[in-house]
């Protein structure tokens, strides 16, 4: 017996095929390129370091809006570390182990927002967002920090090795470091319960306030991580260094199939996601597009992605009803 293919299991990868045969087809000589490629994966290589943090506090149904101001934060607290102490070496790791700091303490403060006050998520980070960007504008005195060495620092976000920038390899690392804790660990399947069924997993013994306090912790690191790699790829620090970020790591994850629910998704998903949101972007700039009409386009797509998500759960919910209705008909 065949067995029956599902789409929505491979759907994404179908249309990241699609995605590049058409850029191929319509700008053969520009990109279809091993530096192109590169670039691609290298712009969206932040993105990919936050969605895989984010990711985890989707899965329960929260959205962190903070991200990108957190990010922002964090590469300025980096930049300041290291103008302060001279530029050495030993204050690039001061300032990295400043940003982790700063991001796993937003972490702690939106879990225990959110699991004391039973404050929706979007909201804390709503409100954190704007607290974030502005401290980063007072540390600033919202003027642009500017960092160009070390080269230790520097290479974090612009060496390479063989064809590919440290940040793309960053990006893999995080990537398959979320995959093995969501798809190998207890952590995982306890964060995908309660995503799932929150009252059902108390029940069962789970702890919905340790598994919601480690995943914002998750997502503050990387949103640090994120915030360390981007201040080395710009070579600068400002306030507004992470702005826009929050959207383009939930178009990657609502395109990669992440659901806004809580519950389902995959971070092989949202990587693909983010890709995608790549291949998009790079799409309509060698095509000219005016970056006035991306942002339409870009909405287009995550009502698209919506709306598949939306026709996809319908589907599974139809055919269990149907299921269970074939087997008390049996009985």
């Amino acid at each position: 017996m065949i067995k029956k293919i599902r789409w929505e299991k491979y759907s994404r990868l179908f249309i990241l095929l699609l995605f590049l045969v058409v850029l191929t087809i319509i700008r053969p000589n520009s990109f279809p390129t091993v530096n192109n490629i590169s670039n691609v994966l290298w712009s969206i290589s932040v993105v990919g370091i936050l969605t895989s943090g984010s990711i985890f506090v989707m899965l329960l149904g929260g959205i962190d809006l903070s991200v990108g101001s957190l990010m922002g934060l964090s590469a300025v607290v980096t930049v300041l570390t290291i103008r302060h102490f001279n530029y050495s070496n030993q204050s690039v790791l001061l300032g990295i182990g400043l940003a982790l700091l700063v991001g796993a303490a937003a972490g702690i403060l939106h879990g225990l927002i959110v699991i004391k006050f039973q404050v929706p998520a979007f909201l804390v980070t709503f409100a954190t967002q704007s607290i974030f960007l502005g401290i980063s504008m007072v540390l600033t005195n919202n003027k642009i920090l500017s960092c160009l060495e070390p080269k230790l620092f520097t290479d974090i976000g612009l060496g390479k090795i063989g064809m590919f920038t440290f940040p793309i390899y960053f990006m893999i690392i995080i990537a398959l470091i979320s995959y093995f804790v969501l798809n190998k660990t207890v952590l995982g399947r306890y964060i995908y319960a309660v995503g799932g069924n929150p009252q059902a997993a108390t029940i069962s013994g789970i702890s919905n306030v340790k598994i919601t306090m480690i995943s914002y912790i998750v997502s503050g690191l990387t949103a640090a991580i994120g915030g360390v790699v981007l201040a080395s790829m710009t070579q600068q620090g400002m306030a507004s260094t992470g702005s826009g970020y929050e959207t383009e790591v939930i178009t990657a994850a609502v395109i990669g199939g992440v659901s806004l629910v809580g519950g389902a998704g995959t971070i092989q998903g949202a990587i693909v996601g983010a890709v995608l949101v790549g291949l998009l972007n790079n799409g309509m700039n060698l095509m000219n597009v005016p970056s006035t009409q991306q942002g339409l386009i870009k909405g287009m797509v995550i009502i698209v992605a919506v709306a598949i998500d939306v026709m996809q759960k319908y589907e599974r919910k139809f055919s269990i009803k149907n299921l269970l209705k074939k087997k008390g008909e049996a009985v």
